[in-house]
């Protein structure tokens, strides 16, 4: 799962009875394979960090680009190594504990009937709820 799409548990869904479920990827920069059970009950261990490139205002004018660019390096280092090696720019950088929270509500209720996406101030308010500061997130400095 190289490509996140807001998180380590993209769809729990079809893990709803599990404890817990086997999320495996490698690192864009150097290629080093990572692996986590991830649990509902804490974020798990690691010092990796997740990179998000596209800001939240222009996120739904092309998700497809948004997911393919939400991706976990071993470290800080391996995202300026990245990002100079593609020539993007930097975008947000999270440990696995904010993005295990960002991720663990983002999609609740998601295959629930009548689910609708969060609208902007209510995603707002979600993103700086689980610790997410700055104008990437929509949000005051």
């Amino acid at each position: 799962m190289g490509r996140l799409c807001v998180g380590l548990v993209r769809d729990p869904a079809p893990a709803r009875h599990e404890p817990d479920v086997l999320v495996a990827t490698r690192c864009p920069a150097c290629g080093t394979p990572h692996a986590w059970g991830v649990g509902r009950e804490a974020p798990p261990a690691g010092d990796q960090r997740a990179h998000f490139l596209t800001p939240v205002e222009p996120i739904w004018d092309d998700v497809v680009h948004t997911c393919a660019n939400q991706r976990l390096f071993c470290s800080t280092d391996c995202i300026d190594t990245w990002l100079k090696d593609t020539g993007r720019p930097p975008g947000y950088v999270m440990e696995l504990a904010t993005l295990w929270e960002l991720a663990r509500g983002w999609y609740a209720d998601r295959m629930s009937p009548g689910y609708t996406r969060r609208e902007p101030a209510s995603a707002a308010a979600y993103f700086a709820q689980v610790g997410l500061r700055g104008r990437f997130w929509g949000l005051r400095e």
